[in-house]
């Protein structure tokens, strides 16, 4: 339930081509591709998060049309299992694309009833509207909260409705050092109430204004705590190349080594562990 394909999703419906973009860097290709296409149907409708953030990016592409719109239906297209309960976030982090592809936040009145979650925010929402969701999904097994809870939100009444389900995957995310502490707080009282360790994993922003060191630092001391740290590494909103060291990276200490290094050992845990000292 959990895979999610990382290039555009395609399908054709009433002679006209269809493609969800979820991230800018797949933007080249899917242009190229299209330009090049003898076209078998009327028109193709490019949309999707990547479409969201760019939308002039297919300007002056012969017969390709950009669609900023939700359309009914799109996220089964991409993943069979996944629904959101609720669209945009009430934060409006720096680094995030939510708040462009998103900028309302609400919570929906009816959702697909499907078990993998992807609202932005879910705790954001009201103690009734997460109710309602946590009552549709206790008939389920591994219920996923794909898009991560927020560590600054959850309290009693969120943990006691969890706990309800059978083998959830409870992802969290801790963007910086300086949230580290709380994060920690936070599991241990997870745990403590009664969550499992090995439903609890978490995203890391790592390449964001830090050094490796540190980014290595703070996965070490998450890793001690969750089952697994899933480094994410920063990307601009509108960056067009796939894991690219920037310049401003670069002067943090950052190159392909070093991005490699601490992926490739918390993913596949290959290579040895860095910075082994507490934070």
């Amino acid at each position: 339930m959990a895979e999610w394909p990382k290039k555009p999703t395609k399908w054709i419906d009433n002679k006209k081509l269809y493609v969800s973009v979820p991230f800018t860097w797949n933007l080249p290709a899917l242009k190229k591709e299209l330009l090049q296409m003898d076209f078998e149907y009327s028109v193709a409708i490019v949309g999707g998060p990547a479409v969201k953030l760019m939308p002039n990016y297919f300007d002056y592409v012969p017969g390709v049309f950009a669609d900023i719109g939700d359309m009914p239906g799109v996220m089964q297209r991409v993943n069979p299992f996944a629904t959101k309960t609720s669209v945009g976030c009430p934060n409006k982090c720096g680094f995030c694309a939510v708040p462009k592809t998103e900028p309302e936040f609400k919570e929906l009145e009816d959702w697909p009833d499907l078990p993998v979650i992807c609202d932005n925010n879910l705790l954001a929402c009201s103690d009734c509207h997460f109710d309602k969701v946590m009552d549709r999904l206790e008939k389920w097994e591994g219920v996923d909260f794909n898009q991560g809870l927020d560590i600054r939100l959850i309290n009693e009444h969120h943990i006691e409705r969890i706990k309800r389900l059978a083998r959830p995957k409870i992802r969290f995310a801790c963007d910086s050092n300086k949230e580290l502490s709380n994060w920690i707080r936070t599991v241990k009282k997870c745990i403590e109430s009664g969550i499992k360790k090995t439903w609890i994993s978490s995203y890391a922003l790592i390449g964001r204004g830090e050094s490796p060191e540190s980014a290595w630092v703070r996965c070490n001391e998450m890793d001690k705590h969750c089952r697994y740290v899933n480094p994410q590494w920063f990307h601009e909103l509108n960056q067009l190349v796939y894991n690219k060291v920037t310049n401003r990276q670069k002067m943090k200490g950052w190159n392909k080594k070093e991005r490699d290094d601490i992926m490739s050992f918390f993913y596949m845990k290959r290579g040895k562990r860095k910075y082994q000292y507490n934070y």
